[in-house]
């Protein structure tokens, strides 16, 4: 299995920071998660990430329950600190020109396969309002923080949305194993996936397992494992026969790759939650907020019925009965 070593001179990631800080805030792994909009495990990792950097214990467990140690304490002091004076900084540099731009954070996948290919409609729609608006697209797989990175509105994927933002559903999605059609020849029932290379995201390193076990399968212990920060490089890795990847059905289809992968075998349906759309609830009333939600949800709503056609006919003709 591929794994990553952070050497000690290089600073822990934001994400990591972050993470931690939201740990320490809520004294609660699932809290934060809920708050950041991950898993539990994805923040369980992050912290185990920082405290090998610090090399010291940041917590202490008990059950569910955590607790700052006292070097946990100090440093949550003095980063609780710095992310409210970058808050502060990025708010004041974008006061005045709030609604003369709108800085979008969406999941690679969805803004390179289905956002960016219909923009022109909601830039379109600026202009005859008589907006002159610039648009950022920020396609990080980091989940943005809407208080420090200067993110307007942001589409990611989860099982429940942070009920500190305001969200609204685009679409349902679910969890397929997609591979090469060469790689698929091997792989007849989800136990033959223990002679098989799976490949994770890394802000996800559990989804195969909680796939298996949703799916009512065995957990399986893999010949090896990849993983990638971002879904369309792991995409590429399957479609180059590296391994197996779980997909975002139906999605997933428009993604030009998507050609060249197949499903192994036919499985139980597996809710991968949905993408969300999602603001500030002080954005609320901004224009510019206003008008990209319902222009997106006008959107997919228009566009559901392709997407779910089209996923329904390609599981139709590609799963297999093992």
């Amino acid at each position: 299995m591929l794994s990553y070593c952070m050497p000690r001179d290089e600073l822990p990631a934001y994400s990591t920071l972050r993470a931690f800080v939201a740990a320490a805030r809520c004294e609660s792994v699932r809290a934060a998660a809920d708050e950041l909009g991950v898993t539990p495990s994805a923040v369980s990792h992050q912290i185990r990430i920082l405290e090998d950097w610090v090399g010291q214990q940041l917590f202490l467990r008990t059950g569910r329950q955590i607790q700052l140690t006292a070097r946990g304490r100090t440093l949550f002091r003095r980063l609780d600190t710095a992310f409210r004076t970058i808050a502060e900084a990025a708010t004041t540099a974008r006061a005045g020109a709030r609604d003369r731009s709108l800085r979008i954070s969406a999941l690679p996948l969805i803004a390179s396969s289905w956002l960016i290919p219909r923009l022109q409609g909601f830039q379109e729609l600026c202009a005859k309002e008589g907006a002159d608006v610039a648009i950022e697209i920020d396609t990080s797989n980091a989940l943005a923080d809407f208080e420090t990175d200067g993110v307007d509105v942001a589409i990611r994927s989860a099982h429940r949305p942070s009920p500190n933002l305001i969200s609204h559903k685009l679409i349902d999605l679910r969890a397929v194993p997609l591979c090469a059609t060469r790689v698929a020849e091997e792989i007849k029932r989800p136990s033959d996936l223990s002679r098989a290379t799976l490949i994770h995201i890394s802000a996800r390193p559990d989804g195969w397992q909680n796939w298996l076990a949703a799916s009512g399968n065995a957990p399986v212990k893999p010949r090896s494992s990849l993983s990638f920060d971002t879904v369309p490089a792991a995409l590429e890795a399957a479609a180059a026969g590296r391994g197996l990847v779980l997909g975002l059905d139906p999605i997933v289809w428009d993604a030009p790759i998507a050609r060249n992968l197949v499903i192994p075998f036919r499985t139980k349906r597996v809710s991968a939650g949905a993408f969300f759309v999602t603001y500030r609830r002080r954005d609320q009333s901004r224009w510019i907020v206003k008008s990209f939600t319902a222009w997106i949800l006008q959107e997919m709503q228009q566009d559901k019925h392709r997407l779910l056609a089209n996923s329904r006919d390609i599981v139709r003709k590609q799963s297999r009965a093992p």
